[in-house]
């Protein structure tokens, strides 16, 4: 299972880094201060209300989880909610992502 949790983390990092279609993420985490070479997207849903979710750990092991609308005209950084996680463990055990992420990131083998 661990496995497929990496490639799914190695895989939404790479969408967030490098897809074109992944650009206006990109712009608002970097509005909010995020280095997007030092962070992994080790979770990513949407609903059909046009609302997107996802887990970021960053390479100092801090932990947030973000929603935002993707609604059309309201796609930009004032429908972007962000929550510090870091020392919830109810919240971070339900993303087992995220432990599969800090070994990766311990490891050397993201970021």
């Amino acid at each position: 299972m661990n496995e497929l949790y990496k490639q799914e983390v190695l895989e939404l990092t790479e969408l967030l880094r490098d897809d074109e279609e992944w650009g206006d993420l990109r712009d608002i985490l970097t509005e909010k201060g995020f280095n997007l070479s030092q962070i992994a997207l080790v979770s990513f849903m949407e609903d059909d209300k046009e609302n997107e979710y996802g887990v970021i750990v960053t390479k100092d092991i801090k932990i947030s989880e973000y929603s935002r609308s993707t609604q059309e005209g309201k796609n930009d950084v004032d429908s972007f909610k962000l929550k510090d996680i870091t020392n919830q463990k109810d919240e971070i055990d339900k993303y087992p992502q995220i432990s599969v992420a800090i070994d990766m990131i311990k490891n050397q083998e993201i970021l």
